[in-house]
This record gives structure tokens, C-alpha cells and sequence, in this order.
């Protein structure tokens, strides 16, 4: 983080002019595109500016008076502190410039040498308000090769169509151009074929005296597009998604007790081959990708003739655009009792090279209400990040932690002197994503399913 911050810095102070008259303004528009980075916090003049800027936001038009101007940066740090990596620093900025300051590549390859590795971009143009529209596009997705881009009235054919710019590499970015306000489509395409499209914006309004500022990120969400479009327009921050954008949705078999299971999607049965076809206990699909809108899903003992549906574990749900979802089976088939369904959390899939990141969900009917015990060794203490008296579908959302090797113990809750599952030792490495569910495993007392790393 230091390095990053580092870099930053440098770029800052390299893109600044001396000599500038105080009389006039500047103004700074700070982008956060770098796919793996944590948030920072930005001070400017000594006071809080820009709080807990995360990945694809932007500040808008930050009005500053042309001249010198300190600038601080902390690092928030995954158990929740700052640490101030840069101390106040004077920078000098020009008067009626605007200062883009794109942080771009991955924070994982600082100091590899990569040229997709983090490292702070400015782009510098005049500070205007454009008689109808102004427009600037910069490729910053670094897991995206060369590409066209495309801006067009919604219903232009590309074959007729003329790129807005074409063969832009990685880091490169288009002239400003002003145009007309209305409505544009963005279509980014293979340059040796504009048939083959990477990402269509659909219909976007581009409002009289808009000034964008758009950066083509990674796309760290759901949908098979493999970037977003992060929008600056001086006043708001935006992210514009593909227009065909999906949900992602894998499903995990959690009941002990239950036979091989087929899944069912809008009644459609699954065939030998598919991933949802006899699942059985403790497997767990691969991300599915599937269009957002509401689903009926449906579970079937497999191998079943008259076809035995269970049910219980009968969902009906909606998938939002740009999601990600775990459907989990729990329950406990013998126990008769009412706690056997379809479990639906969303996730959290943006891996950040600072941070690991653990979540689990507690999914064992007969454990009654437990506390989840996250350690550096294989005994529970007070001094242990700790989740207590979480009930049966608990869930304790994603956490971010220093990585390292960590135990995880569940307890009852308040005994802390007896753990039913564990101690499981997990070595939670830097940008990892660990799902850790807890299920009964009868006949054998309680078992814990990784999903992820």
C-alpha cells in the first residue's frame, strides 16, 4: 500500500505546473479503477475530502483555487483502522486545467515490471463548460487487450459505423470531444471485427453541458461483459453496465442426509452432464451465469421415476442485474422439523490485494445458537474476532482480515470450552475469498464446506 500510495504521489507532482495565479481555479477529479485495490481516504488542505473512495467510484469536479494545496492519504486497513501514508504534501496546481487522476492496474503487480501492474495515470485537459457535450474515454481495464470504441446514435449499424477511436491499448485514452447532447450508444468491439462486441452500453443520455470523463474498468461483478464503464460527469459518479448484464449463481448441496439431487430451473430439469444434476452432499458448482429476473427453482431426488420433488427446498427468487448468489440447500431431513430450504446470500466476489477476505454462514440445524471463533490459534479466547449467538441461518456477512493461517472454532453459544466443529485451519492469503459453511453431518456430529479458496 505504501508503494501504491507512493506512486501516486509522484504522478501527482510530475503532472504539476509552477508559476500559477490564485486568482483563478483548477479542479481534480479522482478515479478509483485499479480492480484489486482497497479504499483510501484522500485529505485535501487538511480536511476530509474524499471518504472510503472504493473501486469504480469517482469524486466529480473537486473546485480548488489554482495555486499550492496540501494532500494527505490514508489506507483503510482490514480490521477497520487508517493508517496516514503520505503526511500533508504541497502540490501546485494550474489555473482553469482539470487534473483526471485515474488509479489503474493491479495493486497485486506493484513492482513486477508488468505493464498491467498499478500505476497512476493523469490526464490534463482544459476546465470548460462544453456548449452541448464533452466526451473522453480511457481504457483502463488491464485484463482487456486493444480495442475499438464506439459512440453512436442507439440504432447505428456498426458495420457503417466509423470508430470513435480505434486500436486503443491499455491506458490509452480518446481526444475530448464535444458533441451534440442526446442519446448515444457505447459499443466497445474486437478492432479486427466490430461483430464481435465486448460491452454495449444500450441507450445512455448524454445531458446539454455534460462534461464525461469515462473509464473502461475491469468488470468485478457478475455478467459476461468484461468491463464497466466508469462515468465522472463533474457532479455525479456513475457505473454504466453492459445492457444484457446477468446475475452469477452457484448452488451448494449443505444437507447431510439428503440423496443425490437434481435442481430444477423454471421447470426445467437438469440432464446428465449439467452442473446442477445429481448433487450430493458438500458439492458445490462452479458460478453460473444466467439473465436477471425472477426463478422458480425446484429440487428432485435424483435418479427418482415417478420424479420426487422435495418440497421444502422450492424457491421462488428474484436475481438482480450485476449479482452474485449462492443458493445453499440446508436443512436436516430426518429431524421432521420445518428448517429444510433453499438458503439464497449474495456475495461479495471483488478480491482486494491488501485483504483477505472470510465469511460463514451457520447452517447446522442441531447446534442450536453458536459463537464463531476467528483465531490465530486452535483455542478460543476473548481475544479472538468472535461472532456471537448466531442462530441457524446466521450469517456474518464478508469480513476482511490480515491474511494469514487462521483457525475457525464454533462453540454454543457462550461455552467456550466446547467446540463442535473445529479447530479448521485455514491460510487466508491476500486477495483470497474464503465462503465457510457449517452443516450437520450425520451420522458424525458437524462439518464445515469450503466453497471458495
Amino acid at each position: 500500500m505504501k508503494s501504491f500510495i507512493k506512486v501516486l504521489l509522484a504522478s501527482l507532482a510530475a503532472a504539476t505546473l509552477f508559476g500559477c495565479n490564485n486568482d483563478n481555479e483548477s479542479s481534480l477529479r479522482v478515479y478509483h479503477a485499479s480492480p484489486d485495490a482497497p479504499k483510501v481516504n484522500i485529505w485535501l488542505d487538511g480536511k476530509l475530502k474524499l471518504a472510503g473512495v472504493d473501486y469504480q467510484q469517482s469524486s466529480g469536479a473537486v473546485i480548488l483555487g489554482a495555486g499550492m494545496h496540501t494532500l494527505q492519504v490514508e489506507a483503510l486497513l482490514p480490521d477497520g483502522t487508517t493508517l496516514t501514508v503520505i503526511p500533508e504534501t504541497q502540490l501546485t496546481f494550474e489555473k482553469d486545467t482539470e487534473y483526471n487522476v485515474v488509479a489503474a492496474g493491479k495493486a497485486a503487480l506493484i513492482g513486477s515490471g508488468k505493464v498491467n501492474a498499478f500505476a497512476p495515470q493523469i490526464i490534463v485537459r482544459d476546465d470548460l463548460t462544453p456548449a452541448g457535450a464533452r466526451v473522453q474515454v480511457m481504457h483502463a481495464a488491464p485484463d482487456t487487450p486493444k480495442v475499438d470504441v464506439f459512440i453512436t446514435a442507439p440504432n447505428t449499424d456498426l458495420a457503417a459505423a466509423t470508430p470513435f477511436a480505434d486500436d486503443v491499448q491499455y491506458l490509452g485514452v480518446t481526444e475530448a470531444i464535444e458533441v451534440a447532447a442526446g442519446d448515444y450508444r457505447v459499443r466497445i468491439t474486437d478492432p479486427n471485427d466490430s461483430q464481435t462486441v465486448y460491452f454495449d452500453s444500450g441507450t445512455v443520455a448524454v445531458p446539454a453541458g455534460g462534461d464525461w470523463f469515462v473509464a473502461a474498468t475491469n468488470n468485478t461483478e457478475a455478467g459476461t461483459s468484461p468491463v464497466n464503464l466508469l462515468v465522472d460527469t463533474g457532479t455525479a459518479s456513475l457505473v454504466v453496465r453492459d445492457k444484457d448484464t446477468g446475475s452469477d449463481l452457484r448452488v451448494v448441496h449443505a444437507i447431510s442426509d439428503a440423496p443425490g439431487v437434481d435442481v430444477s430451473i423454471d421447470g426445467i430439469a437438469p440432464v446428465a452432464g449439467d452442473p446442477l444434476f445429481n448433487l450430493k452432499f458438500k458439492d458445490v458448482t462452479d458460478y453460473l451465469a444466467v439473465a436477471a429476473k425472477e426463478y422458480t427453482f425446484n429440487v428432485a431426488v435424483n435418479g427418482s421415476d415417478p420424479v420426487v420433488v422435495v418440497d421444502a427446498l422450492t424457491l421462488t427468487a428474484t436475481l438482480e442485474a450485476s449479482k452474485t448468489y449462492t443458493a445453499i440447500a440446508i436443512g436436516n431431513l430426518a429431524d421432521e422439523l420445518d428448517n429444510d430450504q433453499i438458503y439464497v446470500v449474495e456475495d461479495e466476489v471483488r478480491r482486494v490485494a491488501t485483504a483477505a477476505k472470510i465469511r460463514a454462514i451457520h447452517a447446522a440445524t442441531t447446534a442450536g445458537n453458536v459463537d464463531i471463533y476467528i483465531s490465530d490459534d486452535a483455542t478460543p479466547s476473548e481475544d479472538d474476532l468472535i461472532l456471537k449467538n448466531v442462530a441457524y441461518k446466521g450469517d456474518s456477512t464478508v469480513l476482511s482480515v490480515t491474511p494469514g493461517t487462521v483457525y475457525i472454532m464454533i462453540t454454543p453459544a457462550d461455552d467456550m470450552g466446547s467446540v463442535v466443529i473445529g479447530p479448521a485451519m485455514f491460510d487466508l492469503t491476500a486477495g483470497s475469498i474464503t465462503t465457510l459453511v457449517a452443516s450437520d453431518n450425520t451420522p458424525n456430529g458437524f462439518t464445515i464446506i469450503s466453497l471458495d479458496d
